[in-house]
């Protein structure tokens, strides 16, 4: 089986550099990079994988396009423009819902899409961040889909596109957007988010870094680095062993860190009914 979705393996570093904290974590991780076009083939030639169905592994549209966060919607003229294109396409696939997102911004759909995202483990899943990578016909980086979910069950899409671009930065591609939505109880007021990805199309490597900056200063970072290996049952099986109930260890590590946060007297808040950032 030829195909373009692939696994990468390697490790996720987390580091806090406020003044009220500082504390960095790392853990080895997988994620899956799955060409959108490729589910049902995924599907038919793997018996590890289900597309909507159980299975050890599987991958459901409906974790990611289900519902909007209450933060969508609002009477800001953008936000409008493209929560309406998402409302119309709940029920379509996966695909087409993101090209709908596009089609709400004014730009053309990705000629390529890879989606970064952990994979349901025995029916279980949580995605802090899931990305859409879109590739123009010449197969550069154009547009990134970054959906984001906090731990209360919100959940947003941040669209970046040229407005975002930021200058590439040593072969690296950024993107920068104001945040929009809670995410953590420990770190509130204003935010912007940088986004850098070294992600070429079907690439042996893939590195995604994201910067959480407060005025001038970059107070949170998270970086994604891992090496492709082949969508095949032995990777996953593989993956199975090496990184078992890999959702599960993401949330109870969220937890976990969260839990020294509070006995060290960071402030903790928890989000309004919008899931909008606090002041």
């Amino acid at each position: 089986m030829s195909v373009h979705s692939a696994l990468y393996r390697g490790e996720l570093v987390h580091a806090r550099h406020d003044a009220l904290a500082r504390r960095t974590f790392r853990y080895p991780v997988y994620m899956a990079c799955l060409d959108l076009d490729e589910l049902a083939v995924l599907d038919r030639e793997l018996r590890l994988f289900s597309h909507g169905g159980r299975n050890v592994f599987a991958f459901h549209d409906a974790d990611y396009a289900a519902t909007l966060s209450p933060s969508t919607r609002t009477t800001e003229p953008l936000r409008e423009s493209l929560a309406e294109p998402l409302r119309e396409s709940l029920a379509e696939p996966l695909r087409d819902s993101v090209a709908a997102l596009h089609a709400g911004a004014g730009l053309p759909a990705p000629h390529a899409t890879r989606l970064v995202t952990n994979l349901r483990t025995f029916g279980y899943v949580f995605n802090p961040v899931s990305f859409f990578l879109g590739y123009d016909a010449a197969g550069a980086l154009a547009t990134v889909v970054a959906e984001v979910n906090n731990t209360y069950g919100g959940r947003l899409r941040y669209l970046l596109g040229p407005r975002d671009r930021l200058p590439d930065r040593r072969g690296r591609v950024g993107f920068r957007h104001v945040r929009e939505l809670f995410v953590s109880p420990f770190l509130h007021g204003d935010a912007t988010y940088d986004f850098w990805f070294d992600a070429p199309l079907d690439g042996d490597r893939l590195a995604i870094e994201m910067d959480v900056t407060q005025g001038d200063h970059c107070v949170f970072t998270a970086r994604l680095d891992g090496t492709r290996a082949a969508m095949t049952d032995r990777a996953l099986a593989l993956a199975a062993v090496r990184y078992p109930m890999m959702s599960a260890q993401v949330i109870a590590l969220i937890h976990w860190q969260a839990l020294k946060l509070r006995l060290t007297g960071v402030p903790y808040r928890r989000p309004g009914a919008d899931h909008r950032p606090l002041r």
